[in-house]
């Protein structure tokens, strides 16, 4: 295994080690200070009707909406995590690797999925009581969702891929 594939996969183990408690802390801190202060929905949301009465509670409701994407976030950090601990340990073409390549690529694309369709959710949270004509519902696809979703099926082709060269890898050894 050349060295620096073990560097980098060490140097990377202890950057997403430190990001899967301190990017939850980071959100927390930040919706504190949400609840407490709703006027950041109009830094976030700046389409919002003048009609929407921003509340605490909307502001605790948009929050929540939010912290769903960070379920498949945490999900790819944390098999990140543990892919690089299998390259600082020389396991590369493992089915092990494998599952945990796919398992990053599924949560991309479901994390894609989330940022496509949470902001909708928030919108019609935030608009649901505005008088007819005001409330506000809407789905958006942006290139960055794009391209994440393409990046979570191209890591769950490559998972599947190295799931067989794991398998056809094992077979020559039991040759040998």
């Amino acid at each position: 295994m050349p060295p620096r594939i073990l560097r980098l996969s060490l140097v990377l183990w202890w950057v997403v080690t430190l990001l899967l408690p301190g990017l939850p802390l980071l959100v927390l801190l930040w919706g504190w200070h949400g609840v407490r202060e709703p006027g950041w929905l109009l830094t976030a949301f700046p389409g919002l009707p003048p009609e929407t009465r921003l509340t605490a509670g909307k502001s605790s409701g948009t929050l929540a909406l939010g912290l769903l994407a960070l379920v498949p976030m945490l999900a790819a950090l944390w098999h990140m995590r543990g892919l690089f601990a299998l390259y600082a340990a020389s396991e590369v073409l493992t089915p092990m690797a494998a599952r945990r390549i796919r398992a990053i690529g599924v949560a991309l694309a479901l994390l894609a999925v989330a940022q496509t369709v949470l902001p909708g959710l928030q919108l019609l949270l935030l608009t649901a009581d505005n008088p007819p004509g005001a409330r506000i519902v809407s789905i958006a696809l942006t290139s960055e969702m794009l391209w994440l979703a393409l990046a979570g099926g191209l890591l769950v082709t490559i998972g599947w891929a190295m799931t067989e060269a794991a398998r056809v890898a094992e077979e020559n050894r039991g040759f040998v």
